[in-house]
């Protein structure tokens, strides 16, 4: 008899509606149990019933001081995901953190930094990438039925009922808006395609260019990208928060076109997603191809990143999220914000007053050697730390706290 392969213990730090629906894809993993669960109001109704089976542990801290937890799921408002998932890789616990992976590809560097020197997991939870029909997909792709892809066309927008303040999505200290909330999907969904129309697992664009409507509250309402890719593919996104769209991929090909009606949930919701693939070749008829899946959609991410952490793997396999993956999906998102104008009060000096991990900035710092130099009145770092790419505050501050807290202070 052969014994049991060992399962993942997870908690969830945050409840809220996306963290039911992993709690659901946990319940139906084959490598993971759910144990705990971080909250900050423990108390709330309801807790013990939607997370059956789960301790409710009073607060975030106590989530990642718990022996009994492996990995942790991220599932707080888009700001916390850096903070968090950093915070839980020092406590050395493995980390599967809900999309965006973080506000910037330079806090999801840090995140990653975090988690190399750690030795833990670190994954993006973009769900239909595990999801039996991107595998579908790609090999369609890459069968030339549809022969040479040259375009690409996706969005995800839905429509909120009305303006709502307090909502996360309208909330600019919560990051709101549709291109960090959904845009990713399409942006990860096009450099997927594109790579595996040119034999890569997935492909950069070389140009991004973008608009948007920013509401009163200073968020994306709605929004559109176009992305060029090497080979002359070519990508038209959008996303919304206050506009329903028809939310269907759509590859051009030379020999014909692919439609994916809503693929982040492999044209299901949140529970169940069979999948189906619309091929429509020149001359033929239109043909449905269905995967046919019935286990619940986060179900395979749970054991995506469960298979990763047992192997003793840091990030996920393709075709789920690898780091260079994420780093590129949030380098697209940065651009595209950065051709709207879209920066968050929370990104500026004013609000930007701890590092990246909400503590005080360390002065005691001795990574980083010091020497006297003739003239100037303190020693200064043997390592100087050049400013080149420093595009806004935050993707700035990141680079030179940390280049302080390990004793650096020249700078070039």
């Amino acid at each position: 008899m052969t014994s049991r392969p060992q399962k993942i213990r997870w908690g969830i730090l945050g409840p809220g509606s996306i963290a039911k629906s992993f709690a659901g894809g946990v319940a139906q993993s084959r490598t993971g149990e759910l144990v705990a669960l971080g909250a900050r109001n423990p108390g709330k109704a309801g807790l013990a019933e939607t997370f059956p089976g789960a301790r409710i542990l009073d607060g975030y801290e106590a989530l990642l001081a718990d022996d009994g937890v492996d990995a942790v799921y991220i599932s707080i408002p888009h700001p916390g995901h850096a903070e968090w998932a950093i915070k839980a890789a020092e406590a050395g616990k493995h980390v599967l953190c809900e999309k965006p992976l973080a506000l910037t590809a330079f806090e999801a560097d840090a995140m990653i930094h975090a988690a190399r020197k750690a030795g833990t997991f670190l994954g993006e939870a973009f769900m239909y990438r595990l999801h039996p029909q991107t595998l579908k997909l790609v090999e369609l792709i890459k069968s030339g039925v549809i022969g040479e892809v040259r375009m690409i066309k996706s969005s995800f927008g839905f429509a909120m009922p009305g303006f709502l303040p307090e909502h996360r999505l309208y909330a600019n200290d919560l990051a709101g808006g549709g291109i960090l909330d959904v845009g990713g999907y399409p942006v990860s969904m096009a450099r997927l395609i594109a790579g595996a129309a040119t034999g890569l697992p997935f492909t950069e664009p070389d140009k991004v260019v973008g608009a948007a409507h920013l509401g009163q509250s200073g968020v994306d309402e709605w929004a559109s990208a176009l992305l060029q890719f090497a080979g002359g593919i070519v990508a038209e996104l959008s996303c919304s928060i206050s506009l329903d769209q028809d939310n269907v991929l759509r590859i051009f090909g030379t020999k014909g076109r692919i439609e994916v009606p809503d693929f982040w949930f492999a044209g299901g919701n949140r529970d169940v997603g069979q999948g189906r693939i619309d091929l429509i070749r020149a001359g033929h008829a239109r043909e449905t191809i269905s995967v046919n899946e019935t286990r619940h959609v986060y179900s395979f991410e749970v054991d995506g990143a469960g298979e990763a952490i047992l192997a003793g793997r840091q990030e996920f396999a393709w075709p789920g999220m690898s780091w260079a993956d994420s780093l590129g999906t949030l380098r697209v998102l940065d651009k595209w914000r950065a051709a709207v104008g879209l920066e968050y009060e929370i990104e500026k000096p004013a609000k930007r007053l701890n590092t990246i991990v909400g503590r005080p900035l360390r002065t005691d710092g001795k990574a980083i050697g010091k020497r006297a130099i003739p003239g100037l009145p303190k020693p200064t770092s043997v390592v100087a730390l050049g400013f080149e790419d420093f595009r806004t505050f935050s993707s700035g501050s990141i680079l030179l706290d940390a280049f302080f807290e390990a004793g650096g202070n020249l700078f070039d």
